[in-house]
């Protein structure tokens, strides 16, 4: 199939190009223009191999919409991650506003969505319960930050629109992605010089190679499944945040000495941050992630994680195992 990978310069995106690649798609990558530079072929993570570039701002119609033409089928990766509510808005709910309404008139076999865990509601799941694809989304998503409140209004657009359309549509969901140039602080909360602060350190670390990610999403484009399948993808066998820590600090990619700071304690001053807000009427306090206790639990509530789903459906093999994984991460760094 010829497939668009929008964001494909990013962290993902460029894994999904050389995936979809691998995989004998005939791959169209959309990177914004500022990712060219003066030179289109070895600025780019996948110069080395036949792939049409198409530069585009998503924020904003352009020439790109003809550039895509033709295309059987998508995997749409881009979205803003950090900024204000704002910029988010712009780079994730806008910039898929123009996607759907540039592929709304042509017929594609399928398209793939990534969105995100940052959807659910992790205050429906007890401690030590099981989150998985029936698990309610999150409905106070401005309760937790601005990539929640965009990646929940992208999901519910790309649905809508590809109902409407008639478009094939798989919605995968990844945990936290990590590999070379993304190591989520070695699963630390926050560090210093010389220590590194581990919540809740015996809770399972929803990890998923950026790799295993990828040929996820590229078997997504194929897999004999039902418009509007919704997969999470998290690895095999996955470690404990101190787990990942360690394996980190094995493998010499930090020398910080490592500080396990109990669920119970962070929840703690969660709950006494949460009642103080509900003492201030018509207003909430603007709290980092470490003291706001909605943020907390989906960021370090201790809960189980499953693949099954993905695993047996797409006939996914998540190959990555974390041990390969952070030794790779230290020749990267080093």
């Amino acid at each position: 199939m010829r497939v668009l990978v929008t964001g494909a310069a990013g962290f993902l995106g460029r894994a999904v190009v050389r995936a979809a690649h691998a995989a004998g798609h005939d791959v169209v990558a959309m990177v914004r223009p500022t990712a060219l530079g003066a030179d289109t072929g070895p600025s780019l993570p996948w110069s080395d191999l036949p792939i049409q570039v198409v530069g585009a701002d998503l924020r904003q119609p352009g020439p790109w919409v003809d550039e895509i033409d033709g295309v059987d089928a998508v995997v749409h990766v881009a979205a803003a991650t950090s900024g204000d509510l704002p910029a988010q808005f712009a780079g994730t709910v806008t910039a898929t506003e123009n996607l759907l309404r540039a592929l709304s008139t042509r017929s594609l076999r399928r398209m793939v969505h990534v969105s995100s865990f940052s959807v659910y509601d992790y205050t429906a799941v007890p401690v030590g319960g099981l989150l998985d694809e029936r698990t309610p989304l999150e409905p106070l998503p401005r309760r937790r930050d601005a990539y929640t409140t965009t990646k929940l209004w992208q999901e519910r657009l790309v649905r809508e629109a590809c109902e409407q359309a008639e478009h094939p549509l798989v919605v995968v969901r990844p945990g936290m992605i990590y590999g070379p140039g993304s190591d989520w602080d070695h699963g630390a909360a926050f560090s210093s010089p010389h220590l590194a602060f581990v919540f809740s350190p015996a809770a399972p670390f929803r990890l998923v190679h950026v790799t295993n990610c990828a040929d996820a999403m590229v078997l997504s484009l194929t897999a004999e499944v039902a418009s509007g399948s919704t997969f999470n993808l998290v690895d095999d066998d996955l470690p404990t945040h101190m787990e990942y820590f360690r394996a980190c600090r094995s493998a010499g990619l930090t020398r910080r000495r490592a500080v396990p700071v109990p669920w119970r304690i962070i929840e703690s001053v969660g709950r006494s941050t949460d009642l103080l807000d509900r003492q201030i009427p018509g207003r909430h306090l603007k709290l980092p992630e470490l003291l706001e206790l909605r943020r907390q639990r989906a960021r370090w509530k201790p809960l189980r994680y499953t693949n099954e789903h993905a695993k047996r459906s797409l006939e996914w093999v998540p190959k990555v195992q974390m041990a390969d994984a952070v030794i790779a991460m230290e020749k990267e760094s080093g």
